[in-house]
């Protein structure tokens, strides 16, 4: 008995020690490639990298298909080419499964962000906040720069404010407070403020009627990405 105690032992040590790290393994390199695909200078090297990473994901994701780190892998990869219903497929289905988690309502703010939805894209990262992400340096970094895509300065500036609260030595964040002051001026005119804009980030800002339209056309691709409408 004592040496089919030991076996037993022995066999758990093993799976620990020589199993465990390939699981971890597969990840780790999944997403240095997609670093690398990131950092690449030639288009079609950063394209062997990303699919490389896909190989790995889907691997992972045939091995157990509801692997939440594999399907975020593949929605990752999806985006990073361009293919919007395949990245969408795939987020929804980790979505679905903890939409009440703040990571995961994270990472539809990231998927809507990679397809330019910005209004979407906040929606999603104000709930991280609320759901328990409210002093996350980065969620609240990306809002502010979703606010500058969107033309509403007055929002990015604030979260810009609460990115130098939780990180008061994040560069970033300083220099753009400061192009925010240098920018700013006594005279309120709209030919000032779209100045404004124009130097701070070489945009042309939407009507009011234009922003009406596209914030029309998010909310609708909103529904249809929560499944709430069938495409």
């Amino acid at each position: 008995m004592k040496k089919i105690g030991l076996y037993i032992l022995l066999f758990i040590i093993s799976f620990v020690f020589f199993c465990e790290p390939s699981f971890a393994d597969a990840y780790s390199k999944a997403e240095k490639l997609i670093k690398k695909a990131q950092n690449a200078s030639i288009k079609e090297e950063g394209y062997e990298y990303i699919n490389e990473a896909r190989v790995l994901y889907e691997e992972k994701y045939n091995e157990n298909p509801l692997d939440i780190k594999a399907l975020l892998g593949l929605s990752k990869v999806y985006q990073m080419i361009g293919q919007r219903q395949d990245a969408k497929l795939y987020i929804l289905k980790a979505y679905n499964m903890k939409p009440y988690d703040p990571v995961l309502q994270r990472e539809m703010g990231n998927f809507h962000y990679s397809f330019q939805e910005y209004s979407t894209a906040v929606e999603y990262y104000k709930l991280a906040l609320a759901s328990g992400l409210l002093r996350d340096f980065d969620t609240n970094l990306i809002i502010a720069k979703c606010y500058e895509k969107l033309g509403d300065l007055e929002n990015a500036e604030l979260y810009y404010k609460i990115c130098n609260h939780l990180n008061p030595k994040s560069k970033q964040v300083l220099n753009k407070l400061n192009s925010y002051e240098s920018a700013k001026h006594e005279d309120n005119s709209t030919e000032l403020e779209n100045a404004r804009y124009k130097y701070l980030f070489k945009e042309k800002k939407l009507s009011e009627s234009e922003q009406n339209d596209k914030d029309a056309m998010e909310i609708i691709n909103n529904l249809n990405g929560s499944g709430f409408i069938d495409n």
